[in-house]
């Protein structure tokens, strides 16, 4: 039986799509394809110049995001194709061949060890291979093209995992759980495909087709790579939040433009695929739309918009906080500043009026004085009181919330004899 073996890795550079977009998608294609010329691509398609004619034809490949696509002859691991994303994806396609008739069940353990020693050979053997792949990306680029990788990402330049692809098994050798737990669909002339995590079965005389439902699961599997890493970005940010000190408005202000940044990268990236699945051929959207079920990703595209909307609440909530302390700080110094300046003012006119040149006598000055010293001490001193209070209730409302637990559900044993037995 035959198992395609499809390896996903992120590259080390992430390629700024705005760059991409804007012309400079045929430069890192070029540049691609220099560096790795030793690997065999297809031909270019000849569509005459037309807009849409065959698969990948000119409409398709400028939003496609497939940059490069080659294979080559290993000595020791066989055929790889390599396959290079516009969204800094890699992904490596490789196969593996075990006797007709042994059991591959990894839920139950059966077969488990014959199959996992052959995988683990291929995994060992791609890690200095993709390593080299990276290096090699990371030579093609221009530094004008990529951009960093925020820190929160999945380890880049490494193997992630694997998706296998059972060719046509027998009943007693195909994965169990694309059978049990995935979404099958029909490809037309008697091939069906059952799409699974991290396993599928394709029915059935596939040809040609095992490359369609392999660039298939590589299309969905971009599109949860985006809600992956947008969840990391949004639990950072969540938690330097957290930490954020209650006055530091500079810090929110950058952490809402970096969560704006965020929002726009998403909708980018989400943007190409969705413009790429409009050209992509009838199998392959089969194929992405059943991953798409299986691996639930419109239920979690759907929870990260909704996290992004409220957390981009909350940093508005956050600023509004600080803005109004700041507010309140600023009132209670003009009231300081306007009570000393009517002071002043109380003391030129009595300055004036107590003058020994005029008929009123200087006896009152010195009560003025001391009158006067004394309302500013008032007025300076309640100020600082006010502050103290509020930053001591600040304090005491943030302990209060710190120490708030969930409280525990309580046991059946604990329940009145009535609720156990469900009696109204």
């Amino acid at each position: 039986m035959r198992i395609v073996e499809l390896g996903t890795f992120l590259l080390p550079e992430r390629l700024t799509l705005s760059k991409l977009l804007s012309g400079g998608r045929d430069r890192v294609i070029e540049a691609l394809q220099s560096e790795f010329r030793e690997f065999s691509s297809p031909p270019p398609l000849q569509s005459d110049g037309l807009l849409i004619d065959f698969h990948r034809s000119l409409g398709a490949r400028q939003m496609e995001t497939m940059l490069f696509e080659g294979a080559i002859e290993h000595p020791e691991l066989g055929v790889l194709r390599l396959y290079l994303s516009s969204l800094s994806v890699g992904f490596v396609v490789a196969q593996i061949d075990i006797p007709d008739g042994t059991p591959v069940d990894l839920d139950t353990g059966q077969g488990q060890n014959d199959f996992k020693a052959l995988e683990s050979t291929l995994t060992a053997g791609l890690v200095p291979v993709i390593d080299e792949w990276c290096r090699r990306t990371q030579r093609a680029f221009r530094p004008e093209w990529t951009e960093v990788r925020p820190s929160s990402a999945m380890a880049a330049g490494q193997l992630l995992w694997w998706h296998r692809i059972a060719v046509d098994p027998p009943a007693d050798s195909e994965f169990s759980a694309p059978r049990t737990f995935g979404v099958s669909i029909d490809l037309g002339d008697g091939i069906r495909c059952a799409v699974g995590n991290g396993f599928s079965n394709l029915y059935g005389p596939a040809g040609p087709l095992i490359d369609h439902v392999a660039e298939g699961v590589m299309v969905a599997t971009q599109e949860w790579l985006i809600v992956d890493e947008a969840q990391r970005l949004l639990a950072e940010h969540l938690v330097r939040l957290s930490q954020t000190r209650s006055g530091d408005l500079i810090s929110v202000d950058s952490q809402y433009a970096e969560l704006l940044l965020l929002t726009q990268e998403v909708t980018l990236r989400k943007l190409i695929l969705s413009e790429e699945q409009r050209y992509l051929a009838n199998t392959r959207t089969k194929v992405k739309d059943a991953a798409t079920e299986c691996w639930r990703l419109d239920e979690q595209t759907a929870e990260l918009e909704g996290r992004i909307t409220a957390l981009r609440d909350l940093f508005a909530l956050h600023r509004e906080r600080i803005t109004n302390d700041r507010d309140e700080r600023r009132n209670r110094l003009i009231f300081v500043f306007t009570a000393i300046t009517l002071i002043q003012s109380v003391l030129i006119w009595y300055d004036f009026l107590t003058e020994p040149a005029n008929d009123v006598s200087g006896e009152p000055r010195p009560t003025i004085a001391i009158v006067v010293l004394a309302l500013t001490g008032v007025a300076l001193i309640g100020t600082m009181w006010q502050s103290v209070r509020h930053a001591s209730r600040s304090r005491a409302t943030q302990r209060r919330l710190d120490g708030r637990t969930v409280p525990r559900q309580r046991s059946a044993e604990s329940l009145p004899a009535q609720a156990r037995t469900g009696a109204r």
